[in-house]
Protein backbone atom coordinates (compact mmCIF):
# COMPACT_ATOMS: atom_id res chain seq x y z
CA UNK A 1 0.00 0.00 0.00
CA UNK A 2 2.75 2.51 0.85
CA UNK A 3 4.27 1.94 -2.57
CA UNK A 4 1.02 3.24 -4.06
CA UNK A 5 0.96 6.27 -1.77
CA UNK A 6 4.10 8.33 -2.03
CA UNK A 7 5.32 8.10 -5.61
CA UNK A 8 3.37 11.07 -6.93
CA UNK A 9 3.47 14.79 -6.16
CA UNK A 10 -0.21 15.04 -7.14
CA UNK A 11 -1.11 12.21 -4.75
CA UNK A 12 0.66 13.97 -1.89
CA UNK A 13 -1.13 17.25 -2.65
CA UNK A 14 -4.48 15.45 -2.74
CA UNK A 15 -3.79 13.70 0.55
CA UNK A 16 -2.88 17.04 2.17
CA UNK A 17 -6.37 18.31 1.37
CA UNK A 18 -7.95 15.40 3.22
CA UNK A 19 -5.56 14.87 6.14
CA UNK A 20 -6.31 18.16 7.88
CA UNK A 21 -10.09 17.87 7.49
CA UNK A 22 -11.47 14.35 7.77
CA UNK A 23 -14.90 15.58 6.70
CA UNK A 24 -13.68 17.09 3.42
CA UNK A 25 -15.24 15.88 0.21
CA UNK A 26 -14.17 16.78 -3.30
CA UNK A 27 -15.14 15.91 -6.84
CA UNK A 28 -12.48 15.60 -9.52
CA UNK A 29 -12.94 19.02 -11.11
CA UNK A 30 -13.02 20.73 -7.70
CA UNK A 31 -9.62 19.26 -6.86
CA UNK A 32 -8.29 20.16 -10.32
CA UNK A 33 -9.21 23.82 -9.71
CA UNK A 34 -7.94 23.79 -6.12
CA UNK A 35 -4.61 22.15 -6.90
CA UNK A 36 -4.12 23.57 -10.41
CA UNK A 37 -3.19 20.11 -11.71
CA UNK A 38 -4.14 18.16 -14.84
CA UNK A 39 -7.51 16.42 -14.66
CA UNK A 40 -6.13 13.03 -15.73
CA UNK A 41 -3.44 13.14 -13.03
CA UNK A 42 -5.99 14.03 -10.34
CA UNK A 43 -8.44 11.35 -11.51
CA UNK A 44 -5.70 8.69 -11.60
CA UNK A 45 -4.50 9.53 -8.09
CA UNK A 46 -8.02 9.55 -6.67
CA UNK A 47 -8.51 6.07 -8.09
CA UNK A 48 -5.17 4.94 -6.62
CA UNK A 49 -6.12 6.31 -3.19
CA UNK A 50 -9.50 4.62 -3.40
CA UNK A 51 -7.84 1.31 -4.38
CA UNK A 52 -5.49 1.70 -1.38
CA UNK A 53 -8.55 2.06 0.89
CA UNK A 54 -7.78 5.63 1.98
CA UNK A 55 -10.59 7.30 0.05
CA UNK A 56 -14.05 6.15 -0.87
CA UNK A 57 -16.29 7.50 -3.58
CA UNK A 58 -20.02 8.04 -3.69
CA UNK A 59 -22.49 9.65 -6.06
CA UNK A 60 -23.93 12.99 -5.02
CA UNK A 61 -26.34 14.13 -7.68
CA UNK A 62 -24.51 13.82 -10.98
CA UNK A 63 -21.03 14.09 -9.40
CA UNK A 64 -18.72 11.43 -8.05
CA UNK A 65 -17.40 12.73 -4.72
CA UNK A 66 -14.38 11.39 -2.83
CA UNK A 67 -14.17 11.34 0.96
CA UNK A 68 -11.82 9.86 3.54
CA UNK A 69 -12.51 6.24 4.37
CA UNK A 70 -12.65 6.61 8.15
CA UNK A 71 -12.27 2.83 8.49
CA UNK A 72 -8.81 2.94 6.88
CA UNK A 73 -6.47 1.21 9.33
CA UNK A 74 -3.53 3.58 8.69
CA UNK A 75 -5.48 6.85 8.73
CA UNK A 76 -4.16 8.09 12.09
CA UNK A 77 -0.57 7.35 11.10
CA UNK A 78 -1.00 9.13 7.75
CA UNK A 79 -2.47 12.19 9.44
CA UNK A 80 0.39 12.24 11.88
CA UNK A 81 2.97 12.02 9.07
CA UNK A 82 1.32 14.81 7.06
CA UNK A 83 0.96 17.11 10.05
CA UNK A 84 4.54 16.53 11.18
CA UNK A 85 5.74 17.44 7.67
CA UNK A 86 3.75 20.69 7.58
CA UNK A 87 5.50 23.95 8.51
CA UNK A 88 3.46 24.23 11.72
CA UNK A 89 4.18 20.61 12.61
CA UNK A 90 7.92 21.00 12.04
CA UNK A 91 8.02 24.09 14.27
CA UNK A 92 6.10 22.35 17.05
CA UNK A 93 8.30 19.24 16.90
CA UNK A 94 11.43 21.36 16.92
CA UNK A 95 10.25 23.05 20.11
CA UNK A 96 9.05 19.89 21.80
CA UNK A 97 12.29 18.05 21.08
CA UNK A 98 14.13 20.65 23.16
CA UNK A 99 12.04 19.86 26.27
CA UNK A 100 13.47 17.04 28.35
CA UNK A 101 11.12 14.40 29.82
CA UNK A 102 8.23 14.62 27.32
CA UNK A 103 7.08 11.10 26.47
CA UNK A 104 3.82 11.83 24.61
CA UNK A 105 2.30 14.87 22.92
CA UNK A 106 -1.29 14.88 21.72
CA UNK A 107 -2.43 17.60 19.34
CA UNK A 108 -6.18 18.02 19.81
CA UNK A 109 -9.18 18.77 17.65
CA UNK A 110 -9.32 22.28 19.16
CA UNK A 111 -5.90 23.09 17.68
CA UNK A 112 -6.78 21.60 14.30
CA UNK A 113 -10.07 23.50 14.04
CA UNK A 114 -8.80 26.63 15.85
CA UNK A 115 -11.98 26.51 17.91
CA UNK A 116 -12.79 25.85 21.56
CA UNK A 117 -16.18 24.37 22.43
CA UNK A 118 -15.75 24.75 26.20
CA UNK A 119 -13.29 26.21 28.68
CA UNK A 120 -11.56 22.85 29.29
CA UNK A 121 -10.51 22.44 25.65
CA UNK A 122 -6.76 22.48 25.10
CA UNK A 123 -4.58 22.48 21.99
CA UNK A 124 -1.96 20.09 23.39
CA UNK A 125 -1.73 17.45 26.06
CA UNK A 126 1.82 16.73 27.25
CA UNK A 127 2.49 13.54 29.18
CA UNK A 128 5.77 12.84 30.92
CA UNK A 129 8.13 14.06 33.59
CA UNK A 130 9.04 17.37 32.00
CA UNK A 131 10.05 20.62 33.63
CA UNK A 132 6.99 22.86 33.42
CA UNK A 133 9.02 26.07 33.28
CA UNK A 134 11.00 24.74 30.29
CA UNK A 135 7.78 23.60 28.58
CA UNK A 136 6.09 26.96 29.20
CA UNK A 137 9.05 28.83 27.70
CA UNK A 138 8.97 26.58 24.63
CA UNK A 139 5.20 27.01 24.20
CA UNK A 140 5.60 30.81 24.45
CA UNK A 141 8.16 30.68 21.65
CA UNK A 142 5.85 28.54 19.49
CA UNK A 143 2.95 30.92 20.19
CA UNK A 144 5.06 33.81 18.97
CA UNK A 145 6.03 31.93 15.79
CA UNK A 146 2.45 30.83 15.05
CA UNK A 147 0.87 34.13 16.05
CA UNK A 148 -1.75 32.47 18.23
CA UNK A 149 -2.30 31.50 21.84
CA UNK A 150 -1.80 27.83 22.68
CA UNK A 151 -3.73 26.18 25.47
CA UNK A 152 -1.98 23.16 26.92
CA UNK A 153 -1.99 20.77 29.82
CA UNK A 154 0.97 18.80 31.14
CA UNK A 155 0.65 15.75 33.38
CA UNK A 156 2.78 12.86 34.49
CA UNK A 157 2.12 9.34 33.20
CA UNK A 158 0.89 8.34 36.68
CA UNK A 159 -1.56 11.26 36.80
CA UNK A 160 -2.70 10.44 33.27
CA UNK A 161 -3.41 6.82 34.21
CA UNK A 162 -5.26 7.91 37.35
CA UNK A 163 -7.35 10.49 35.45
CA UNK A 164 -8.15 7.97 32.73
CA UNK A 165 -9.25 5.40 35.32
CA UNK A 166 -11.46 8.02 37.03
CA UNK A 167 -12.69 9.18 33.60
CA UNK A 168 -11.94 12.81 34.36
CA UNK A 169 -14.05 14.99 32.03
CA UNK A 170 -11.07 17.05 30.88
CA UNK A 171 -9.10 13.97 29.82
CA UNK A 172 -12.11 12.22 28.26
CA UNK A 173 -12.72 15.39 26.22
CA UNK A 174 -9.20 15.08 24.76
CA UNK A 175 -9.30 11.33 24.22
CA UNK A 176 -12.76 11.09 22.65
CA UNK A 177 -12.29 13.80 20.04
CA UNK A 178 -10.17 13.95 16.91
CA UNK A 179 -6.45 14.06 17.71
CA UNK A 180 -2.98 13.56 16.26
CA UNK A 181 -0.10 11.99 18.15
CA UNK A 182 2.79 14.40 17.59
CA UNK A 183 5.36 12.63 19.72
CA UNK A 184 5.29 9.19 21.31
CA UNK A 185 3.07 6.21 20.57
CA UNK A 186 -0.71 5.87 20.34
CA UNK A 187 -0.42 2.78 22.55
CA UNK A 188 0.67 5.09 25.39
CA UNK A 189 -2.88 6.54 25.41
CA UNK A 190 -4.53 3.15 25.69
Amino acid sequence: MLKNLFISKVRIRILEQYMFDLNASFHVRGLVRLLDEEINAVRRELLNLEAAGILKSQKEGNKLVYKINKKCNVLQELRSIFFKESEVGKRILEGINSVEGVSLVVLTESFLKKKYENNTDVDFLFIGNMKIRELTTTIASIEKDLGREIRFSAITKEDFNFARKKQEPFLMNVLEKDKIIMFGQLSDLL
